[in-house]
Parts: C-alpha cells; sequence; structure tokens
C-alpha cells in the first residue's frame, strides 16, 4: 500500500504533464506571491519562497520540488546548508518516509509480482490497471537511475546532519487512497490511457497553475483528494512550528500553501487592528 500511494502521487502529475504537452496554453494565469527568500545563489523564480508567521514570528522556507529531481535535491541541501533550520518539513507520511528511506535496489520486483501486488490494490478494475502502469514506470525509473522522492530523501538526511527536527507533514496515505476510491470510472480509464504519452516540458510555477486549472474541470474530486486537502492538511502542520523551517513539497502544492498561508495572515493582521482599535476605544472612555 505504501507504493501503491507513491505511484497515484506521481502518476497523478505525469499523466496531466502529457496532455499539456499537446494542449495549446492557456492564457488564464492564477495569481501568486513570489517572496524574496535572501539566499545566495537560490534563484527567486517562486521556487523557494519564504513565509512569515506573524503569529510566532517563525519563518519557513517553503521549496516546491519536481519529484525525483536531482536539481531538487540540490537546492533542499543548499537551503537547509544555508538557514540551519529548526524545523525541516517533508511532504510525506510516516509510513511513505519509511518507505523511501528504506529501499534498496534490491527491492523491485519482477513484473508478474507487480501485477499480483496491482490487483490486490483497493479500487476498481480501472485503478488496479494504472496502478501496475504507474508501478511499471516506477520500475524502468529505479532501472535507469531516478529515485522518486530524492530530495525528501535528502531532506531527511541533512535535518540529522545540522541537527534538526523532522516532521513529516502529509496527511496519511490510507485516508488520500480512501478517497481516491471514490472516484469515478471515466478518470481510471482516462489515466490509463494517457499514462503512455509523455513530452518533456520545463516546470514553472505558471505551468502548475494551468495543469491544476485543467484537472480542476476534468475531474474536481480526483484534484480535491490530491491536491485541496492534503494542502490544508499541510499547512496546519506547517502554521504550528516555531523558529526557522524549511520544508520542503511537491511543486503542486506551492499555490495552495501560499493562499492559506496569505489568507490567515489576513485574518490575524484583522484581529490585531479589531483589538486595537476596541483597546483605544475603551481608553479613551
Amino acid at each position: 500500500m505504501i507504493f501503491i500511494c507513491n505511484y497515484l502521487f506521481r502518476g497523478f502529475i505525469t499523466n496531466l504533464r502529457s496532455i499539456f504537452h499537446r494542449r495549446p496554453s492557456s492564457s488564464a494565469q492564477l495569481e501568486t506571491s513570489h517572496y524574496q527568500h535572501g539566499i545566495p545563489g537560490i534563484p527567486t523564480d517562486g521556487k523557494v519562497v519564504l513565509l512569515k508567521n506573524s503569529s510566532n514570528g517563525a519563518l519557513l522556507y517553503l521549496i516546491g520540488t519536481v519529484h525525483g529531481s536531482v536539481q531538487g535535491a540540490e537546492t533542499v541541501k543548499e537551503v537547509i546548508d544555508y538557514v540551519r533550520p529548526d524545523v525541516v518539513a517533508v511532504e510525506l507520511c510516516k509510513e511513505r518516509a519509511m518507505a523511501i528511506m528504506e529501499w534498496k535496489p534490491e527491492d523491485d520486483t519482477s513484473l508478474y509480482m507487480l501485477f499480483r501486488r496491482s490487483m490486490r490494490a483497493a479500487g476498481g478494475l480501472c485503478m488496479k490497471f494504472v496502478i501496475f502502469i504507474e508501478s511499471c514506470r516506477e520500475r524502468r525509473s529505479h532501472a535507469n537511475g531516478i529515485f522518486p522522492g530524492l530530495e525528501f530523501k535528502v531532506a531527511i538526511e541533512e535535518s540529522s546532519r545540522v541537527g534538526a527536527r523532522c516532521f513529516y507533514i502529509d496527511q496519511d496515505m490510507d485516508v488520500t487512497l480512501q478517497q481516491l476510491c471514490k472516484v469515478s470510472t471515466f478518470y481510471w480509464l482516462w489515466s490509463a490511457y494517457s499514462t503512455g504519452v509523455r513530452g518533456e516540458v520545463k516546470y514553472t510555477r505558471s505551468f502548475v497553475q494551468e495543469m491544476h486549472s485543467f484537472q480542476k474541470e476534468l475531474s474536481p474530486e480526483i484534484f480535491k483528494a490530491m491536491i485541496e486537502d492534503r494542502d490544508k492538511f499541510m499547512f496546519t502542520n506547517l502554521r504550528s512550528f516555531q523558529g526557522k523551517v524549511v520544508a520542503a513539497v511537491g511543486m503542486g502544492h506551492m499555490d495552495g500553501i501560499e493562499l492559506l498561508w496569505k489568507q490567515e495572515e489576513e485574518d490575524d493582521n484583522s484581529s490585531v487592528f479589531i483589538t486595537v482599535i476596541e483597546g483605544g476605544h475603551g481608553h479613551s472612555e
């Protein structure tokens, strides 16, 4: 079940990538706020942002990565090395983190075993078929020296090196899988078809925004389970940390976390303003 969840999370983005390689770009862009993070050598293109928590003074350096990217892993290492955070947070639940840290090349199984494992997964036949395809893709990635989740593995290792506490901030994978099992058969049929088509793209914040816009139209329920619900879960955890925090998440979660953060900051500032006004009135009386 651990690997099934990882397959689906990655398949969600890669399936959309194949469509956007063939689909004209939308002119509509979602509004984002890119914060100056002040880290030498790290671009200010929105892939690393600094979010300030006015309620407790915490500083969150939020890193958006493409899962398995060597460059993303290097960015995570550089940011942690420069910031020397009190807390390192990663987009994993405990079980997925254990699977990533304990995986060895010899753990890859035969196609027959992958098929059997996929057929035992939760959900209907279409979902099982998609899991099998993504399992084969995972196996091929490992054979090509690509390790999905590399940036998270690096973050966990670096947290130990700099003496930071490491937290797994994502929703438990079983909760997400329960929601995915409710998704219509149509989506899984489309997913199984489109998963074989790929194109090289350059991941940017605006590109991910377009993918999200299209996904909401195509399947609101899958977007809610894969993105929105997990954005809220991770945001709640991130707001609870104090001191300097470095968090590594998939780039698809950057906009949602930033938006929730901005809304919370505005609510906090409004509360302070109202308190000051009420306090001023009380003093004058």
